[in-house]
C-alpha cells in the first residue's frame, strides 16, 4: 500500500473533503452561500416538498374552492398514436364541438400548431386506485426510456369537460390549476420509473425525491464536483506554475522524493486539464488564464512535463505506471459524473414535457376563448352601432326643428316690424341704416337689438342669409310644398312676404355696411403692424376682430363686398408708389435726360419689386389668419372659426388672388403696366445704345420678377397653420388636405401670373437680342474698315401676319466684300478683320448675349425655352462668324493666290543674304491662316466650351436644360461651321500648293534652263544630238559648284517658307502639306529628267547632289519620302559603266533582292537609264542604240520602254507604286 502522500488521487480526495466540510457547514447554519445554477443542479429546483406529499384529490379541492373550474380542453392523448391500455376509459368530449363556426384563422392555426407536434399518452381509468397500483407496459421493460403517461392532467380536462356540457354557463382553465396536475403526473411519472427499476409498484405511491438515496447521493456528488472545479479553476494557475518549476532547485529531497513531487504536481496539473479546460474557464466566467498556461493545457505538453521533470537515474516504468493509474481514477470518476448528468437530463426531460403538455392545453384553451369573445363582439357592436346611428338621426332633426322655431319666430318679429312700418299713421319708413349702423340711440330704435347690437353681428348676419334664402324661395314647389303654394295664392298673404323681404334686404345692407366700415377702421387703426402671436404687443392690428367681422361678412354674397374693400385699402394704404403715381410719363428733351430719366425709373421699378414682396407676404399671412377656412373643431380649439362661405374654393385663396391680381395686372396702375411704361420710354429714344439698355431693363424685370414670385410662393406655403401640418387627428388631416390644396392653387395661380408678365416680353427681348447681337457684329466689322455686301431684303412670313404673331427674327447674311480685302492685300487683311481685337468683339458680344438670355429666361431643367433662345442666338453667331466673317475671308486668301508664275526669267543663282522670292505664296497667307486657325479655336472656347463646368456657355446651358432636341441641333450647327471653315482652309492650301508648284518649275525651267543657252554645252548638244540639259556636262568639264543653281534656289525658297508654313499649320496638317509638296517636287523633277535631259557621268554627280538637296529640304516634315529613296537608287545608273548596268539591275551573283528591277520595277530602271547620254548617239539615219545596250537587252530577253519616244510621265509620279 502506498503512503495517503504519495496516493495519486489525493488531490483529489482533498477537494472532495473540502466540498464536504463546505456542505456541513451550510447544513449546520453557517453562512449560506449563493446555490449552484439550476443547470449543474439538477432538478432541484423542481422538488415539490408540499406538492408530493399532498394528495391530488386534495388540490383538485384546494382549486373549487378558490375559484371556479376551468374549461375543458381536450386531451392531446385522445389523438396520439399510441394504443391505450384496456383500463383506459373513453376520451373526454371535444370542446371544439362547442366552438363558435366563426372561429378566427389564429385560432385554427394554433390547433394546427398543437396537432403537428406527438401527444403524451394518458392513462385514466375509471378507477383511481387501479390506476396507481398499475404499471403501464412501457415501464415494465425499459422504465428509464419510456415515455410519460398522463393521469392527472387528462383526468382534469375530462371533468371540466363535463362539467361545462351539464351547465350553462362555461367554466374557464386556469393555469395553477393545469400546473398542479401536471406536478402530479410528473410525480407518477417518478413512481413508475422507479416501480419498474425496482420491479415494486408500491413505489407508484410512495415514491418521493426527498426520500431516494441514490437521487440524493447523486446531488450531492454533482454538487461535490461543482465546489471542485471552482477551487480547480480558483488555483489552476499557481498548479501549472508549481509544474514548470524547476525542480533542481529545491534542497534537501532525493531524487524519489523529487521525483514523486513532480508527480504530485504534474497530477493537479491533469485534473486541470480534465476538469476545467480554458474553454470552459472563458465560458463560465471563473478566473481567466493567460496565454502561456492556455498553452500548457495541452495533452502532448503535459507528458512532456511529465517526463522532463523524471531525473534520468530513476526508473520511468514506475513513474508511467503511476501516471497510468492517475488517468484510469480520473476516467472512472468522470463516468460517474456523466452518468449522474445523465440520468438529472432525464428526468428534467420528463418533467419538461408533462409541463409542456399542460402549457399547450392552456394555449389552446385560450385561443378558443379569445375566439368566442370576438364573435360575441362583432354581434354587439353591429347592433350598438346602428342604435348610435339611429340617436344621431334623430338628434339632427331635433337639432334642425328647433333652427326652424328660431327661425319662424325671427320671420315673425320682422313681419311684424313691416306690417307696423306699412300701417304707420305718418307713412315714414324706419331708418333702418341708422339703427343698424348706430347712429341712433338704442331706446329709439324699432328694430331688434339683434340687429342693433355690435356684440350679436354673427348671429344677426346668419339670420339674415337664412331668412334670405326663404325669399329666394319663393315660388320654387319642389322647395315650398303644396301648402306653401296655397298660401301665396292669397294676396294679403303675398303683401305680407313682399313687404319683409323689403325689409330683410334692408336690414341686410345696412348690416354689411356697418361690419365694412368697422373692418377697415379695425385695419387702419393697426398701421400695418401685424402680430399673430399669443400675446401681441400694444398698437398691433386687433386680427382676431378682423376675424370675427370678416366670418360675419363672408354670409353677405359669399364676402365680394369685403374682398373687394379689403384689396382696395390694401393698394390705397400700402403701394403708394402704384396707385397714387402719374402715369403719364413725358418724352425726354434728349438723349442725356432720356438716359437719366431710365436710370432712375429702373431704380424706382427695383425698389417697387421688394416692396410688393414684403407687403404681399405680411398680407398673406394676414390672409391666412383673417379668411383661413377650418373646421369647426378646429375653429373652436384654437380660435379659429368655421367655413361658413360657400363655394369650392377656400375664401382665403380667393382674397389672395384677388390682391395678386390687382396688385399685379392692374391695367392703369399695375406692375405689368408700370414695366411697359419703363420699355416706352426706352423706346422713345430710338438708337442702337437705347436697345442695349432695354436689353440690360428686360433682365434686371425678369430676375427681379423671378424673385418676387418665388418669395411669393414661399409665403403662400406660409399660410397653412402650423398646428395643422403637426396634427395627425383625421379631422385635422381632413382640413390640412384642404388647406393644401388651397396653397396648391394659389402657387399656381401665382405661376400663370408669372408667366403672363414674362411671357408678354420675351418674344420682343428675343428679336431685340438678336437684332442687337448681328448690329454690334456688323458693327465691329465696319468700325475696322471692312465693307459689308448688302443683303437682299426678307419677305415677311403673311401667315404669321395675318394671326398677329411676331415673328421671329433671322439675322441677314452681310458677307465680306472680297474684292476689297483682295484690293488691301495680306497687310490689310491682318490689319483689318483679322486683327486680334477685331476676331475678339464678336465673341464677346454674344457671350453677353449668352449671359442675358440666362438670366431673363433661367437654366431650369426640361426648359424648352431656354434652349430655343440659346440655340437661336449660338446659330446665329455661326452664321456670321462663317458665312459673314472667315469664309470670305478664305475665299479672298485663295483668290489672292498668283495661278502663273512670272513672265521675266529669274536671276539665277538667288542671292541668299537678301529677302528669298516666296514662290508665288506670301508670308501674309500663312500669318492670316494662322488668325483663322486661332479665332476658330476661341470660337469654340469662348461659346461652346464643352466639358466646363461654370462657364456658362452654350453646352453647359442646353445641358442644364435637358433638351436633348436642342443640343443635337446645337452640334450639327457646330459641326457644319468647321465642316465649311476646314474645307475652305483646304482649299485655299491646296491653291497654295498648286502656286508654289507652279513656281518651282518655272524656276527650274526658265531659270536653270536659260543658263545653258550659250557656251560649251551648247555645242555639246549640237553633236551628240541631244538636248542636254544641265547634266549633259561633257566629260573633262570641271564641278564649279556643288548644285545646279536652279535647285540651290529651289531649296533656299523652300526653306524659308517652310517657318512661315509650320508656324501656320497645325503638325498633322504641316506633315500632309510638306508631304505632297515633296511629291509635286518629285513629279517635277522626275518629268523634266525623262523628257528633256540626258545625264552624262559627270553630271551624274551633279544630280547626285541636287537629289540629295531636295530630299533633304523635303524630310523637314512629313513621313512619307520614300520616292526620293528610290530617286537617289535610280541616279546610280549614270554613273556605273555600261559593263556593270546589268548587274546593278539584275543584282550582284543572281540576287535579284539587291537589284533595281527589284527595288524600283523594270520599266522605272529601264526608262531612266535610257536618259544616259550615252545611250543613244547620233546618225545619218537617226538616233542609234549603243551596242552595250543592244548586247544588254537581248542577254536579259527584254524590250526598251523608251522606244519611240513615247513615254508616260505620269506612270513615274511619287504617288505611283513602279513595278
Amino acid at each position: 500500500m502506498r503512503s495517503a502522500s504519495h496516493d495519486p488521487f489525493a488531490s483529489t480526495s482533498q477537494a472532495l473533503g473540502r466540498a464536504r466540510e463546505r456542505r456541513k457547514e451550510r447544513a449546520g447554519g453557517g453562512s449560506v452561500k449563493q446555490r449552484p445554477s439550476a443547470a449543474r443542479r439538477g432538478l432541484e429546483e423542481e422538488e415539490p416538498d408540499e406538492d408530493l406529499q399532498r394528495p391530488s384529490q386534495a388540490r383538485k379541492d384546494s382549486s373549487k374552492e378558490s375559484g371556479s373550474e376551468p374549461a375543458a380542453i381536450p386531451s392531446r392523448a385522445n389523438r396520439s398514436s399510441h394504443k391505450p391500455s384496456q383500463q383506459q376509459p373513453p376520451p373526454p368530449a371535444e370542446s371544439s364541438q362547442r366552438s363558435s363556426k366563426h372561429s378566427s384563422s389564429k385560432d385554427k392555426s394554433s390547433k394546427k400548431s398543437h396537432t403537428s407536434s406527438k401527444p403524451l399518452p394518458s392513462s385514466a381509468p375509471k378507477e383511481g386506485n387501479k390506476t396507481l397500483d398499475h404499471l403501464p407496459p412501457g415501464f415494465r421493460e425499459r422504465p428509464e426510456q419510456a415515455d410519460p403517461v398522463l393521469y392527472y392532467l387528462p383526468r382534469l380536462l375530462s371533468k371540466t369537460n363535463n362539467n361545462n356540457t351539464d351547465n350553462d354557463e362555461e367554466v374557464l382553465l386556469d393555469l395553477p390549476s393545469l400546473l398542479n396536475a401536471a406536478q402530479d403526473d410528473v410525480r407518477l411519472h417518478r413512481g413508475r420509473v422507479q416501480a419498474g427499476l425496482k420491479k415494486d409498484t408500491r413505489l407508484i405511491r410512495t415514491y418521493t425525491l426527498e426520500k431516494d438515496p441514490n437521487y440524493q447521493e447523486r446531488q450531492t456528488r454533482l454538487e461535490e464536483r461543482l465546489t471542485m472545479v471552482q477551487d480547480m479553476a480558483n488555483d489552476s494557475p499557481d498548479i501549472l506554475g508549481k509544474l514548470q518549476e524547476d525542480k533542481a532547485s529545491v534542497k534537501g529531497k532525493t531524487q524519489a522524493e523529487m521525483a514523486q513531487m513532480h508527480l504530485l504536481h504534474w497530477q493537479q496539473a491533469l485534473e486541470v486539464y480534465v476538469h476545467c479546460p480554458p474553454a470552459l474557464l472563458s465560458e463560465t466566467g471563473g478566473n481567466t488564464i493567460n496565454d502561456e498556461v492556455k498553452k500548457e493545457l495541452d495533452w502532448s505538453t503535459l507528458f512532456e512535463k511529465l517526463l522532463d521533470g523524471i531525473p534520468e537515474d530513476q526508473d520511468i516504468s514506475m513513474i508511467l505506471a503511476q501516471a497510468s493509474d492517475m488517468c484510469k481514477g480520473l476516467v472512472k470518476q468522470c463516468k460517474t459524473f456523466v452518468k449522474d448528468a445523465s440520468q438529472n437530463v432525464s428526468d428534467m426531460e420528463a418533467s419538461y414535457r408533462i409541463r409542456l403538455q399542460a402549457h399547450t392545453e392552456f394555449a389552446r384553451h385560450s385561443l378558443q376563448v379569445v375566439g368566442q369573445i370576438e364573435d360575441q363582439f362583432k354581434r354587439s357592436g353591429r347592433a350598438a352601432l346602428q342604435i348610435g346611428q339611429q340617436l344621431e338621426h334623430a338628434e339632427l332633426k331635433r337639432s334642425q326643428c328647433e333652427a326652424a322655431s328660431v327661425l319662424i319666430r325671427r320671420w315673425w318679429a320682422l313681419e311684424t316690424l313691416a306690417e307696423a312700418e306699412e300701417n304707420s299713421e305718418d307713412g315714414m319708413e324706419i331708418n333702418v341704416m341708422d339703427e343698424v349702423c348706430g347712429n341712433l340711440p338704442q331706446d329709439d330704435c324699432q328694430m331688434d337689438a339683434l340687429y342693433t347690437a355690435p356684440e350679436n353681428s354673427l348671429e344677426a348676419s346668419r339670420t339674415l342669409k337664412q331668412l334670405r334664402a326663404v325669399v329666394r324661395s319663393k315660388g320654387n314647389a319642389a322647395a315650398t310644398g303644396t301648402a306653401s303654394k296655397a298660401v301665396l295664392h292669397d294676396k294679403a298673404a303675398q303683401r305680407r312676404f313682399d313687404l319683409t323681404s323689403s325689409l330683410i334686404r334692408r336690414t341686410s345692407e345696412a348690416l354689411e355696411q356697418r361690419l365694412l366700415g368697422t373692418f377697415e377702421l379695425v385695419y387702419q387703426e393697426g398701421g400695418g403692424a401685424y402680430d399673430f402671436s399669443a400675446k401681441p404687443r400694444p398698437g398691433s392690428m386687433d386680427w382676431r376682430e378682423l376675424r370675427s367681422l370678416a366670418q360675419a361678412l363672408l354670409l353677405f354674397d359669399s364676402g365680394r363686398n369685403l374682398h373687394s374693400r379689403y384689396v382696395d385699402m390694401v393698394v390705397q394704404s400700402r403701394f403708394p408708389e402704384l396707385f397714387h403715381h402719374n402715369s403719364q410719363a413725358s418724352t425726354p428733351k434728349n438723349r442725356a435726360d432720356a438716359e437719366f430719366n431710365m436710370d432712375a425709373t429702373r431704380s424706382k421699378l427695383s425698389n417697387l419689386f421688394h416692396r410688393v414682396t414684403d407687403v404681399c407676404t405680411a398680407e398673406f399671412e394676414l390672409i391666412a389668419y383673417v379668411f383661413g377656412s377650418t373646421s369647426h373643431a378646429h375653429g373652436e380649439a384654437h380660435g379659429g372659426r368655421s367655413n361658413e362661405a360657400s363655394g369650392s374654393e377656400e375664401m382665403a385663396l380667393i382674397v389672395a388672388r384677388a390682391l395678386l391680381q390687382r396688385v399685379i395686372s392692374d391695367p392703369h396702375n399695375g406692375l405689368q403696366a408700370r414695366i411697359n411704361d419703363l420699355l416706352s420710354s426706352i423706346d422713345r429714344v430710338g438708337d442702337f445704345d437705347a436697345g442695349a439698355k432695354k436689353l440690360d431693363t428686360f433682365v434686371v424685370i425678369h430676375e427681379k420678377a423671378a424673385g418676387l414670385f418665388a418669395l411669393l410662393k414661399d409665403a403662400a406655403d406660409r399660410m397653412i397653420p402650423q398646428d395643422l401640418n403637426e396634427s395627425n387627428t383625421s379631422i385635422h388631416s381632413t382640413t390640412y388636405l384642404a388647406a393644401r390644396n388651397a396653397v396648391d392653387s394659389l402657387k399656381g395661380f401665382l405661376t400663370s401670373q408669372e408667366l403672363a408678365l414674362s411671357n408678354t416680353h420675351r418674344q420682343g427681348y428675343i428679336n431685340l437680342e438678336l437684332r442687337l447681337l448681328h448690329h454690334q457684329c456688323c458693327s465691329s466689322l465696319d468700325i475696322a474698315g471692312c465693307t459689308l455686301v448688302k443683303a437682299p431684303p426678307r419677305r415677311p412670313d403673311k401667315a404669321l401676319v395675318e394671326k398677329g404673331i411676331l415673328e421671329e427674327y433671322k439675322a441677314p447674311i452681310l458677307p465680306l466684300h472680297k474684292p476689297s480685302l483682295a484690293k488691301t492685300g495680306y497687310s490689310g487683311i491682318l490689319a483689318g478683320p483679322l486683327k486680334q481685337s477685331v476676331l475678339r468683339q464678336p465673341l464677346i458680344h454674344a457671350t453677353d448675349s449668352l449671359a442675358r438670355a440666362r438670366l431673363m429666361f433661367g437654366t431650369n431643367k426640361h426648359d424648352t425655352t431656354t434652349a430655343r433662345v440659346i440655340l437661336s442666338i449660338y446659330n446665329q453667331t455661326c452664321n456670321f462668324y462663317g458665312q459673314g466673317f472667315l469664309y470670305p475671308i478664305m475665299e479672298a486668301l485663295k483668290e489672292m493666290l498668283p495661278r502663273n508664275p512670272p513672265g521675266q526669267v529669274p536671276p539665277l543663282p538667288f542671292n541668299e543674304e537678301e529677302e528669298a522670292p516666296d514662290l508665288g505664296v506670301n508670308s501674309g497667307f500663312w500669318v492670316s491662316l494662322e488668325r483663322v486657325h486661332s479665332a476658330s479655336k476661341s470660337f469654340d472656347r469662348e461659346l461652346w466650351a464643352e466639358n466646363r463646368d461654370g462657364s456658362h456657355r452654350v453646352w453647359e446651358i442646353l445641358n442644364v436644360c435637358g433638351d436633348e432636341t436642342s443640343l443635337s441641333v446645337a452640334r450639327e450647327f457646330r459641326v457644319n461651321f468647321y465642316t465649311e471653315l476646314e474645307r475652305r482652309g483646304e482649299t485655299a492650301i491646296l491653291s497654295a500648293l498648286d502656286t508654289l508648284s507652279t513656281h518651282i518649275q518655272w524656276v527650274l525651267v526658265s531659270g536653270g534652263e536659260s543658263i545653258l543657252a550659250a557656251g560649251g554645252t551648247r555645242i555639246f548638244n549640237t553633236l551628240t544630238g541631244q538636248s542636254g540639259g544641265p547634266y549633259a556636262i561633257p566629260a573633262g568639264s570641271s564641278l564649279e559648284t556643288p548644285n545646279s543653281p536652279a535647285i540651290k534656289s529651289i531649296v533656299y525658297c523652300l526653306r524659308v517658307q517652310f517657318v512661315h508654313v509650320q508656324a501656320a499649320l497645325t503638325s498633322a496638317s504641316l506633315a500632309s502639306f510638306w508631304t505632297a509638296l515633296s511629291m509635286r517636287l518629285y513629279d517635277i523633277v522626275v518629268a523634266r529628267l525623262l523628257q528633256h535631259y540626258t545625264v552624262s557621268t559627270v553630271g551624274a554627280v551633279i544630280l547626285s547632289r541636287d537629289v540629295e538637296a531636295l530630299r533633304s529640304v523635303s524630310m523637314l516634315a512629313g513621313t512619307e519620302h520614300s520616292h526620293w529613296d528610290m530617286l537617289r537608287e535610280l541616279v546610280t545608273l549614270y554613273m556605273t559603266p555600261p559593263d556593270a548596268i546589268k548587274t546593278m539591275l539584275v543584282g550582284p551573283d543572281g540576287d535579284a533582292s539587291k537589284g533595281l528591277f527589284s527595288k524600283t520595277g523594270r520599266d522605272t530602271a529601264l526608262v531612266f537609264l535610257s536618259r544616259r547620254n550615252d545611250y543613244r548617239y547620233k546618225t545619218a539615219a537617226g538616233m542609234k542604240k549603243s551596242s552595250w545596250v543592244t548586247d544588254m537587252l537581248s542577254e536579259l530577253s527584254m524590250s526598251d520602254p523608251s522606244d519611240g519616244g513615247n513615254v508616260n510621265v505620269s506612270s513615274f509620279a511619287a504617288g505611283r507604286k513602279h513595278m
